[in-house]
């Protein structure tokens, strides 16, 4: 772990590149994706993507993941997700205020794939994506070192519009590492640079990593990854 002698963490100097990128193919141990067998959505499909909420803590579970979770986080994901979605897809994203008034005048919460399906025939969705943020903790110092990374936990669900079911499910947690703690962060390092990031960029480069593991099309129905 590199660590001065305030405390803090600072990306160390790279050294031995060559050695390490043999290790690249299995670098991203924090994004999992699930697809349900035989999925088909267009390219085009319309997607009603709901507000992201924030993870309940179940009675008896360690309290320390609920207390990881700033205020406003899962609104920032929300956005991120809309953002995204709408400038790396080419699906049609309905609009949120059009989300948000059918979700005020739906009959009970989309939690089952009964209300899913009702909900989605409201919204002329094919498709309804659902998310929770179970981590999302501020960094503590700056790009340079921190005392304390940034972490961020995200999980979406992928339900189909015509019967409610679960079309495909993904999650990604990350706690920032150091290359010289974790060599997985090769990859990162890569694209990411060597800087600490903000919790809104750690979120931000989440959900991008998991719009692009969505089902966009036919070919992927045959691309399935196991947790």
């Amino acid at each position: 772990m590199s660590r001065g002698r305030s405390g803090l963490r600072w990306w160390p100097a790279v050294s031995g590149l060559a050695g390490l990128l043999g290790l690249a193919a299995c670098a991203s141990a924090y994004l999992h994706s699930q697809l349900a067998p035989h999925v088909s959505l267009s390219d085009h499909a319309r997607i009603a993507v709901l507000p992201v909420t924030v993870a309940l803590v179940k009675q008896g579970a360690e309290s320390s993941l609920g207390n990881e979770i700033d205020p406003g986080a899962a609104d920032v994901i929300t956005r991120a997700l809309y953002d995204t979605i709408s400038q790396s897809t080419t699906f049609e994203i309905i609009d949120r205020n059009t989300v948000d008034q059918a979700l005020t005048a739906s009959a009970e919460p989309p939690a089952t794939p009964l209300a899913l399906q009702a909900l989605a025939g409201s919204l002329s969705a094919e498709a309804i994506l659902r998310g929770t943020v179970t981590r999302y903790r501020e960094r503590e110092g700056s790009h340079l070192s921190v005392s304390r990374p940034a972490a961020v936990g995200i999980e979406l669900w992928l339900n189909s519009g015509q019967d409610g079911r679960l079309l495909w499910h993904g999650s990604y947690y990350e706690t920032q590492q150091s290359l010289s703690e974790e060599v997985r962060t090769l990859p990162l390092y890569w694209k990411r640079g060597t800087r600490w990031l903000t919790a809104q960029e750690l979120a931000q480069y989440a959900v991008t990593e998991l719009v692009n593991a969505m089902p966009h099309g036919q070919s992927n129905a045959e691309n399935v990854k196991a947790d």
